[in-house]
């Protein structure tokens, strides 16, 4: 049975889709329009969101490991992170190409992707190993894996583009 919590965060997250499809639709039609572009500040706070959904999701799954999954809190967890990609997506749509970051941010993410597949696999051994001597159900076994790869993704991707 749903719970009153459960209701409401369902409603935001309609709510958020539902904005997020308008706005990706009628934004770019508008004069505003031509004031979005794609820059390192955003670079820089896309990352930087990332990161905090990342801690907050890994938080939030080892805290409230029923209800991650059951009343959808990953969801609601992840959705600023799904919104600033709606805005990349809006640039993308905008500027009529798909090449909206530069070489060294490319490069930074690429790299970023390859450290993140590489201490993924140890992260899931770790979560194995929770799961099979029953410290954890098995319902967070993707909130978690999502969070830690959002994490070490846009951690990894803000280190290395801050480093170079």
């Amino acid at each position: 049975m749903e719970t009153q919590f459960e209701k409401i965060i369902k409603l935001i997250l309609v709510v958020i889709v539902a904005l997020g499809i308008v706005l990706f639709f009628l934004l770019p039609k508008t004069r505003l329009a031509k004031k979005f572009r794609m820059n390192e500040k955003l670079f820089i706070i896309t990352n930087i969101i990332g990161v905090i959904c990342g801690m907050v999701g890994l938080a939030m799954t080892f805290i409230f490991p029923q209800s991650i999954v059951e009343l959808h809190l990953w969801e609601l967890i992840i959705a600023p992170f799904a919104l600033i990609y709606t805005y990349w997506l809006m640039i993308v749509r905008i500027r009529k190409r798909s090449e909206i970051l530069d070489e060294k941010q490319d490069y930074n993410m690429t790299k970023a992707g390859a450290i993140t597949m590489a201490v993924s696999i140890p992260a899931m051994v770790i979560m194995f190993q929770l799961y099979y001597n029953k410290i954890v159900d098995g319902p967070i076994w993707f909130p978690y894996y999502f969070f830690v790869t959002l994490l070490l993704f846009s951690g990894t991707t803000l280190f290395l583009f801050k480093k170079e």
